[in-house]
């Protein structure tokens, strides 16, 4: 299953990908049976805040395939600077900066990245993370896509500080075991369309700092 984060058949900067030495962590095959099956509205809300989520998540059930992996690991990193990508990074702290600019150079199908914005959890308005917009998420291959992407953060959280990720109703912490979250009622609060990830921050750029895919300098 680790291939599969890195290597999804369509040859996405492989030879980059295999050059980054990530952490061990925890990621996952999606479930064809979720828990529930949330009703879909015509005009979803912004992505929600991540509410609940840290405040009332669900057991973990028995027939929820959260599988418990290790990671990748490569002998050494390419040192070239990553560029701004997708998502606004005004108000965001470092390490979320650096997530986001990792995942816009290695997903390239990815065209939008949420950021900054006010929420009443301390996520967002802080700049400690962004949500990653999956194109066609109800497809085989936009489920695919979520997948890699938060298998890719975990996998990397140790580096970049990832304290969780949320996917389609599926609450995983950097460090310690997975769960479900409660239904909040439709596809954007659950997490169906976007992967939420979000960091220990690292502090506000100084507008000195450089992001590389394996390690950053200020």
């Amino acid at each position: 299953m680790s291939g599969k984060l890195l290597a999804n058949g369509r040859g996405r900067l492989l030879a980059l990908a295999a050059s980054v030495t990530v952490a061990a962590a925890m990621f996952y095959v999606q479930s064809t049976e979720h828990p529930k099956q949330v009703g879909t509205s015509a005009a979803p809300p912004a992505p929600h805040s991540t509410s609940a989520v840290a405040q009332s998540v669900a057991p973990v059930p028995p027939e929820a395939a959260l599988v418990a992996a290790n990671a990748p690991v490569a002998a050494r990193d390419f040192q070239f600077p990553l560029s701004a990508g997708k998502a606004p990074e005004q108000g965001l702290q470092i390490h979320t900066i650096w997530v986001a600019r990792a995942i816009s150079m290695m997903f390239p199908d990815i065209t939008t990245i949420g950021g900054y914005r006010q929420d009443p959890l301390k996520w967002h308005p802080n700049g400690l993370a962004i949500d990653v917009m999956i194109p066609n998420y109800h497809s085989e291959k936009g489920i695919e896509l979520g997948n890699q992407i938060a298998g890719f953060a975990l996998a990397n959280a140790k580096r970049w500080g990832v304290l969780h990720v949320i996917w389609r109703q599926g609450f995983y912490p950097g460090i310690g075991a997975p769960s479900w979250t409660a239904d909040y009622g439709n596809e954007t609060a659950n997490h169906f369309d976007h992967v939420h990830i979000a960091t220990d921050g690292g502090g506000y750029p100084t507008g000195h700092e450089t992001y590389f895919l394996g390690s950053m300098t200020p």
